[in-house]
């Protein structure tokens, strides 16, 4: 089996208190010295409105450079139906893929701008339709720059019995990154919550399969939980990355707010724990 690569979203660690100069640099260290190969950062941590991102862009690459840390991996804004369509957000969207292609980054996340709807609303067509109009212009822009841009799968939002959402299902999400010419972000906890059988969906989406967010939940709310802390067959879903022959990063996306700082190191090594035990259901 492949060597273990491993990131986190940026949240991981915890140094809210301090400037953004320091956040970045004591997250590096965090992430370098708990065992991580990589980070995924939040665009929208960064001054989008303006052009001061690219003065915080400069800042991150040399603490980057410096500590050995470097972000392969991050998510662009999302948001909405009614913002997305909004000025303000295009021009944040740009300045995102700028500065993700500015720091490095080899995979940047796209949400379709998708909702839940009742089964008797859904549209598949036209949910194709407005997805495609949504997301070409910032897939054309992150080709101009040389960005590589993925698309995300998507949950049913709880509560609404008899609904669908656009790109809960694989093919649709296929469709989506055919039609773009782009890559798949898998989020295994976005496939429970859709009772999406993992195994199955990883091996329809195959060689597109880029990104990971890997996180649990109890099929009811986007908890972002750690493995083995919710209900995702983690077996089903491991033997779905073998079918999808994925050899990227292992990249987590959890909610760390509750847990304490004393304990974040704690945390980060059950997560290289989880990793490793998860890796090696399909070795």
């Amino acid at each position: 089996m492949r060597k273990l690569r491993t990131s986190s979203a940026f949240n991981l660690h915890c140094h809210e208190g301090e400037d953004f100069a320091a956040y970045i640099r004591k997250g590096l260290q965090f992430f370098k010295e708990t065992g991580f190969d990589a980070a995924d950062f939040p665009t929208t941590m960064l001054d989008l409105t303006s052009d001061a991102w690219r003065v915080q862009v400069e800042g991150i690459l040399a603490h980057s450079e410096q500590i050995g840390m470097h972000f392969e991996l991050c998510h662009l804004p999302f948001g909405g139906l009614k913002s997305v369509m909004q000025d303000a957000f295009q021009i944040k969207m740009h300045n995102a893929i700028d500065a993700a292609k500015m720091l490095g980054v080899r995979y940047a996340v796209l949400h379709p701008n998708t909702t839940t709807l009742p089964l008797k609303q859904y549209d598949r067509a036209a949910q194709f339709d407005a997805v495609m109009a949504h997301l070409a212009p910032f897939v054309e822009h992150a080709s101009r720059v040389g960005l590589n841009v993925v698309v995300e799968n998507m949950r049913v939002v709880p509560g609404m019995m008899l609904s669908h959402r656009y790109c809960q299902a694989p093919d649709e999400l296929c469709d989506v990154a055919d039609a773009l010419g782009i890559g798949v972000c898998w989020d295994f906890g976005h496939a429970n919550i859709s009772a999406v059988k993992q195994s199955e969906g990883l091996a329809y989406v195959g060689k597109r399969l880029k990104v990971l967010h890997v996180n649990d939940n109890t099929a009811i709310e986007d908890e972002h939980l750690a493995p083995f802390m919710g209900n995702v067959n983690w077996r089903d879903a491991m033997h779905g990355l073998a079918l999808a022959e994925f050899d990227g990063l292992f990249n987590f996306e959890l909610t760390t707010k509750p847990i304490p700082p004393t304990l974040r190191r704690q945390y980060a090594a059950f997560l290289q724990s989880a990793a490793k035990e998860l890796m090696s259901y399909i070795e």
